[in-house]
């Protein structure tokens, strides 16, 4: 199932970057490893804060589920009072 999903946080697009790599590391096989996921930095109008999307094909929900709530991504949720929205993506073509 493909999925699109923003994040809005305090921050930089590194910061973000940084964080998804621990999360792919500690998480392995949530994304199709054919079609990895593909994050673009969007403009943001709150200076210090930074605004991403980010679109992939999650082949495991379970494992997602577990890497958006594991405590220690949380707390960087919190500390970057990071907003996600996660929308899902159907194909129409």
């Amino acid at each position: 199932m493909n999925i699109c999903f923003t994040s809005t946080f305090e921050g930089t697009f590194e910061d973000f970057n940084n964080m998804m790599n621990k999360i792919r590391t500690a998480f392995p096989g949530i994304t199709d490893i054919n079609k990895p996921a593909e994050s673009a930095e969007l403009p943001c109008d709150k200076e210090g804060w930074c605004k991403v999307i980010t679109i992939a094909n999650v082949i495991d929900f379970d494992k997602m589920e577990k890497a958006m709530t594991a405590s220690w991504v949380a707390e960087w949720d919190k500390k970057h009072n990071n907003t996600d929205i996660v929308y899902k993506l159907e194909r129409i073509n």
